[in-house]
């Protein structure tokens, strides 16, 4: 009962108690999300508990929307940007609707909203307790998803302190979903026909139930003793999270997908340091190479910064060259940018716009490359995949695939399917998209 009435207070706080009233017509509330996967799981979340309130779901471009809910990323000053400009946008078209600005951007930029009569905050603070309290409450929450593969979040929060990172002062709660949780709702999302599920968190590896004293690698074991079809595929994990026993875990699995993706950031020692990334190329290279020798067909994929305050031109060759030996499948490549409140705002010497490009430039066409040549190891071979929209598919080692032979298929179906083409074909808004024919056996 008293995480009911947490819930109804914070949520008669934003929307006015008398509109929460049975009695009285639903509020039409619109959420809007941005930013990370995160994000998009929570803004479903909430749109299933406000249902509970006398508060119905609405899409943006409906007419008369009483309230908005903009749920914000604050992860680049662009982000900040896209917020501002998203508000603006509502504005005009939707004079008359009340505004909630919620998530990082709440939690990080408050006065940048305070004289604004329109609009209620709901910082990360705020949010966290929510849905934490309505996990409790209302646990069939987190199944409003309209997606192939659902998200789980079952951890907020980081500690590990980087210094270009927001995110530890946009998201300040801390806590992991406890396991027998997290083990209901992957029966659950089974039970539903669901047949992948990711795992997600700000920082799973991190993850710990307070209850049972279970980690991260507990949580894997008891996912993979349950009796039922649905494959796990675990979103970022940090390396200083990966050791033989996790690598072993995977490899041993028959629900755990053959992907990882391992945030590196740079592969300059000197820039590790000033990121304080608290480990060496070195020491990321012997997990990559673990992983590639014990899990049969793994995919690593990875992130990169580029331009990075103080990275000189002897700091990106040295990326750039043990980028080429790494045994990665791709890599997210990212350009530096400057983010009030981290360490690395003040570090210098700044490197120039045009320069930060250019570099960028240069790790997306080497994530090209390995792309290209992981797709060619698998040429011919037969690989497990599910099928997704348009006629596309995905690999248990995440590889996007166009389906051929069989166009029928239902989305959500698991499948065998050969790898019969890898001519690379391009995406024209997104060089480092490569898509290969497969033909399909059920």
């Amino acid at each position: 009962m008293e995480n009911l009435n947490i819930t109804r207070n914070i949520i008669a706080e934003l929307f006015g108690e008398e509109r929460m009233q049975s009695g009285n017509e639903p509020v039409k509330c619109a959420v809007v999300s941005s930013g990370c996967k995160l994000n998009q799981f929570e803004s479903c979340q909430l749109s299933e508990i406000f249902k509970k309130f006398n508060i119905s779901t609405a899409e943006y471009g409906e007419p008369e929307i009483d309230i908005f809910l903009i749920n914000t990323c604050t992860v680049t000053d662009k982000a900040d940007i896209e917020t501002e400009r998203t508000i603006r946008k509502i504005k005009k078209l939707y004079p008359e609707s009340r505004l909630i600005v919620a998530g990082c951007s709440a939690q990080t930029n408050k006065n940048r909203f305070a004289g604004d009569a329109g609009i209620k905050l709901m910082d990360n603070v705020k949010k966290a307790e929510l849905i934490k309290n309505s996990v409790k409450e209302f646990p069939d929450s987190v199944f409003n998803q309209k997606r192939t593969r659902p998200y789980l979040k079952i951890q907020e929060g980081c500690g590990l302190g980087c210094s270009y990172c927001i995110i530890p002062k946009a998201r300040p709660v801390k806590w992991s979903l406890d396991i027998k949780n997290v083990l209901h709702y992957i029966e659950e999302f089974n039970k539903l026909g669901f047949r992948e599920i990711i795992l997600t968190g700000v920082n799973i590896g991190s993850y710990k139930d307070k209850k049972s004293g279970a980690g991260f690698k507990e949580l894997l074991i008891a996912a993979e003793e349950l009796k039922n079809d649905v494959k796990i595929r675990i979103s970022s994990i940090d390396p200083i999270y990966i050791d033989d026993e996790i690598i072993k875990i995977f490899a041993a699995s028959k629900k755990i997908r053959n992907h990882f993706h391992i945030p590196l950031q740079s592969a300059s020692d000197g820039i590790l340091k000033l990121m304080k990334r608290n480990y060496s190329f070195k020491d990321y290279s012997v997990i990559a190479e673990k992983i590639c020798k014990s899990v049969s067909g793994a995919a690593i994929g990875t992130d990169i910064i580029s331009g990075f305050p103080g990275e000189t031109e002897d700091d990106f060759h040295e990326t750039e060259e043990n980028l080429k030996k790494l045994p990665v499948y791709y890599i997210h490549a990212f350009s530096y940018s400057d983010r009030a409140g981290t360490e690395s705002y003040f570090l210098k010497p700044k490197i120039k716009e045009s320069e930060i490009k250019r570099r960028t430039g240069i790790i997306r066409e080497i994530s090209l490359q390995k792309k290209l040549k992981f797709h060619n190891k698998f040429h011919n071979k037969t690989l497990e995949f599910l099928s997704l929209t348009d006629n596309k598919a995905l690999s248990s080692n995440y590889i996007k695939a166009k389906i051929s032979g069989n166009p029928n298929l239902a989305q959500g179906t698991e499948f065998k399917g050969k790898i019969i083409n890898t001519g690379g074909r391009l995406r024209k808004d997104e060089v480092s998209e490569v898509l290969v024919e497969i033909q399909t056996f059920i």
